[in-house]
Formats: C-alpha cells, structure tokens, sequence
C-alpha cells in the first residue's frame, strides 16, 4: 500500500488538475499530463517560429503521426499498419459504419447501451439506404450478452454494432463471445472503445474484431480532437472510404483523367488530410507516458481497485443505487440517489468542488475513477453525497 500511495503522489504531481479537484470524470476528458502540455507548446513554438511550410515539416509530421500510430497500437495490441488516427471515437464509428455497400433490407444488429457516438451512424444509414435496425435490450448488462445478440442476427445482418465497456452502466460486455458468434456467420463486428481504451487490458488482436474505435481525451489523457481506429486487414478488404483526401492515397495513386484512386495499403488509407501536429504530439506525448511511467497494467489494476472501492462505499449510503453490475465492470460506476435528480446532484457536487456528470439513458449519476486518483476522492465524494441528502 505504501508503494502504491507513493506512486500515486508522483502522478498526481504530473497531472495539476488532479489536485486542484476532487477529478472524477475521466471517462469524459481525462486530466492532461503535463509532458502532454510540454509537447504540445514545443510543436506550436516550432510552428510559431519557423511557420508550417519549410521543408524539414512534412517529415516531421510524417514522424511524428507514426510516433502516434505506433503507441496506439502498443496498447491494443497490434501492427500500427491497422491503426489510423482521427480525432474522437466517432469518426473510427463513421468510418466502419458507413464503409460498406448497404442495401436495402441489410441489417445491422446493435445494443440499447450505445453511446450517441456509435448509435447516430447506425441510424444514419438507416435513413439513408433503408437498412433494418435491430436492437438487443441489456439491461445493466449483467445479464447473457451474446445470447441476446445472437438471438437477432439473420442472414441479412452485415454488421454488429456495440460498445466494450458501456457509457451508462459501465458494464464490460463479453466481446470475445460476440465477436466469435458473428464471425461465424461472416458479419463484421465495429466496436466503440470509447470507454475502455486504457481503462481495460484491450488486445484486439485476440478479440478478433474488425474495427475498434478510441477517443484520445478519456482515459488516454490527452488532447481533445484525438483518437484512433484500429482496422483489421480482413475488414480493410471489405470496407469502402468514406472521406478521401491527399493522405489516403497511394504514391501516385490519383489517375485524374480516368478518375481512378488507389488507396494506401495499410489503415492509413482512413485518414484524410492536415491534423492538428501539437495535438497529435500531445498525443502521442502521453501515451507514452502512461506506458512508460505509468504502465498500463498497474494502471488496469488500480481503476479495477478504485472502481471497487466506490461501488462499495456508495451501496453502503442509504437512499443511493448503484447500477453498474459489479462482477462485470472497471472504473466506471453509475448510481441514483433518491429525492434528487441527476443533473442537480453533479451540480450540486462541483460547488464542493467534486467533479462526476450525468447520464440520460438511464438517468443516473456517474463516476469514473482514474489511475490517479485515491481512495480520499472516493470518500470525499461519499460524504458530500451523504451531507447533500441530508440538506433535502
């Protein structure tokens, strides 16, 4: 315990807001690490003195993105030739979603526990191309997941769409099982890792899937309008561009005259154009960080400890539910506390400078807890709670 508060300490240094705030609330934006801040103000000095166009830059972006790339695939568990990079999660989604040919009457099967960031592409080729939806109703997710996917699919389902970790609930969904009864009809699985990437071990290589998308901002700690997508090279074979520009191509791949383009060969192909450099390095920045100094197991290991701890320190406050099933869940815990609605409890917790956020489907409050919080958060979060219903 006492290495572990020690390390603790040493991290929270590293992350100034940690301190200044009860923080949690990383499952929406994580605190940034300050070697994040440190590489993103040098590229910006970089560009501030010498501009974005003298001829050392494209070089440096082409390093710096595969810097990037190759973190991101450190943590999943892959090539970085299957990584593209993005700007949140919901582009990773777009991008697997609107990729294939619909038609109408295809299906795509998907869960009630999606995050609007998954849900909308689904819907929106629902409009588009009159693909069916079908929807497994969860629950909290505790109960048999694959049973009630594999329930919906038919032979016209092309795609299931669902999350890792749930955005609600924070429940783990068995996605092994799911990615294993899909594929045995030859449907695509695209998932939403919104929530797990770098909450949980995620290795996607052993999981099977087909497309896995990851915000850079959650529990990754970096900079806003980052991210990632993972694609395998099956679903590469399969999956049409749907936003094309001068970084999707080939070396000489554009045939103006004809109009013929050929894609590069790798998950690169995914990605259109200029990025933010300063926040790719940040980027890049802090996942190494966390990978280094951190370590992604020790950090796996502590949200599970954390979680734990606030599910069961708030199941012991009266008037307070916790819904997040605990034999299948990490770092996320959803509660309601009776006589009080969500949003006025979060409200009512930042004037005491304690910092979680509500969820509308279903209305809850919820917590994230990261790998550098301690257990004095949790408690601190618990007593307000407690003083807070005794003000009703």
């Amino acid at each position: 315990m006492a290495g572990t508060a020690s390390k603790v300490a040493e991290i929270r240094e590293a992350m100034p807001a940690v301190t200044r705030h009860v923080y949690l609330n990383t499952g929406t934006y994580g605190p940034l690490p300050l070697v994040a801040v440190e590489a993103m103000r040098a590229m910006q000095e970089e560009e501030l003195a010498d501009g974005r166009i003298v001829p050392e830059r494209y070089p440096r972006t082409v390093e710096i993105k595969q810097q990037a790339r190759e973190e991101v695939a450190r943590l999943l568990g892959c090539n970085a030739r299957n990584i593209a990079l993005t700007r949140h999660t919901t582009d990773g989604m777009n991008l697997a979603v609107m990729g294939l040919n619909w038609q109408p009457g295809d299906e795509i099967v998907t869960t009630d526990m999606e995050h609007p960031g998954g849900q909308g592409p689904v819907f929106n080729v629902a409009r588009r191309y009159g693909v069916v939806v079908r929807t497994a109703r969860l629950g909290d997710g505790s109960g048999d997941v694959a049973d009630a996917i594999a329930r919906l699919l038919t032979r016209r389902t092309r795609m299931v769409v669902l999350s890792h970790l749930t955005w609600n609930t924070g429940a783990v969904l068995p996605l092994e099982e799911v990615v294993d009864l899909a594929h045995r009809e030859g449907i695509l699985v695209a998932v939403d890792g919104a929530q797990s990437a770098g909450s949980i071990p995620v290795d996607v290589t052993a999981l099977g899937v087909d497309v896995y998308a990851i915000p850079g901002q959650k529990w990754l700690c970096g900079p806003e309008g980052t991210g990632a997508v993972y694609v395998s090279d099956a679903a590469m074979d399969v999956l049409n561009l749907t936003v094309v520009g001068y970084a999707s191509l080939a070396m000489g791949g554009l045939e103006i005259t004809g109009g013929y383009l050929l894609p590069k060969a790798t998950a690169e192909r995914f990605e259109a154009g200029g990025v933010n450099l300063p926040a790719i390095a940040g980027q890049a920045a802090s996942l190494a960080w966390i990978r280094e100094f951190v370590g992604y197991e020790w950090a796996y290991r502590r949200i599970a400890e954390l979680g734990q701890y606030a599910w069961q320190s708030l199941s012991e406050l009266r008037g307070v539910t916790v819904l997040t099933p605990r034999d299948r869940m990490a770092g996320l815990v959803s509660f309601t506390v009776e006589r009080i609605d969500p949003p006025t409890l979060v409200q009512k917790l930042w004037e005491r400078n304690i910092i979680i956020r509500s969820i509308p489907h279903p209305p809850c409050a919820r917590l994230s807890a990261g790998f550098y919080n301690n257990e004095e958060d949790i408690d601190r979060l618990v007593q307000a709670i407690a003083e807070i219903c005794r003000e009703l």
